[in-house]
């Protein structure tokens, strides 16, 4: 009985630990909760499916084209350079 609880107030504490990490993904308040060099638009970071962009400095390195960010799951890529440091393979990118 006792392992079960202190198995469960473990669990429970990691909960606090990982729960924020995939949070920042898809909504933000500031910059600051996006990433480094991502930018928060509308509520959502730019490299989060579904979100925008209007520059290549909302991207975090990666270029912005058409509105999204080429290294958000539903951006594209043309070039390697798109990317921002991964590769850009059947028009996404890799690497990231």
């Amino acid at each position: 009985m006792r392992t079960s609880i202190q198995a469960s107030f473990f669990f429970a504490a990691l909960s606090l630990f990982v729960a924020p990490a995939a949070h920042s993904g898809s909504s933000c308040s500031s910059n600051s909760d996006c990433g480094p060099g991502v930018s928060c638009r509308s509520g959502k970071c730019a490299t989060a499916p579904g979100s925008s962009c209007s520059s290549n400095s909302d991207c975090g390195g990666a270029s912005c084209r058409s509105g999204k960010c080429a290294n958000a799951p539903d951006g594209s890529c043309s070039l390697n350079s798109d990317c921002g440091g991964g590769s850009c393979r059947s028009g996404k990118c890799a690497g990231h």
